[in-house]
């Protein structure tokens, strides 16, 4: 949960989106610290990761940072071969995808921690070619890996699609992130 943009906020609120033990210090928190993600920002701009750091340093940040990349992803095979072109969200939070005609390449981690994962759920929509499988036009947990794929398995041919993705946190209506990823499969004699 997103710490308040304004109004009151209490060290117990920070301990509370954080973690940390008591007696509370605000000296725990800073960013790449122990309880606080490097890169953490909120409001007020990013959180310190030393000197001087206050309680106002904390509004409008979280404990997980949830964040998505733009791909054109694409496998291309000669014929007889198939060609099959992959992106993956996974429930390890980390994102994969075909890369160089290799299947399931790390591309990114999407969440930050990663245990965080299966609090969060993907929203894709095709905006343009066709895919062989994968689901489109329903929210879907992120608590279970998400594959979405094209596959070319005539002679020569392409076939491509492209997603357009949201991302929220499950029970709320705010979207995080939105990207586009295309992916394309093809086959030449």
């Amino acid at each position: 949960m997103t710490l308040p943009t304004s109004g009151p906020l209490s060290l117990a609120d920070i301990q509370g989106e954080f973690g940390g033990s008591n007696p509370i210090s605000l000296s725990e928190y800073y960013a790449g610290g122990a309880y606080v993600p490097a890169g953490t920002t909120g409001t007020n701009g990013p959180v310190p990761s030393s000197g001087a750091i206050s309680i106002s340093n904390f509004y409008g940040t979280s404990a997980v940072v949830v964040t998505f990349s733009d791909f054109s992803l694409n496998d291309f095979e000669i014929s007889p071969n198939d060609a099959t072109c992959y992106y993956q969200i996974n429930s390890n939070g980390n994102v994969y995808g075909t890369v160089f005609d290799t299947p399931f390449d790390l591309l990114e981690q999407w969440v930050t921690p990663t245990s965080f994962a299966s609090d969060y759920e993907v929203y894709a929509t095709l905006t343009g070619g066709s895919l062989t499988s994968g689901t489109t036009g329903a929210w879907l947990s992120l608590g279970t890996s998400r594959l979405w794929y094209v596959q070319e398995t005539a002679n020569f041919g392409t076939e491509t699609a492209t997603l357009s993705f949201d991302v929220r946190k499950i029970g709320t209506t705010t979207v995080l992130d939105t990207w586009t990823v295309t992916i394309e499969a093809t086959v030449e004699i």
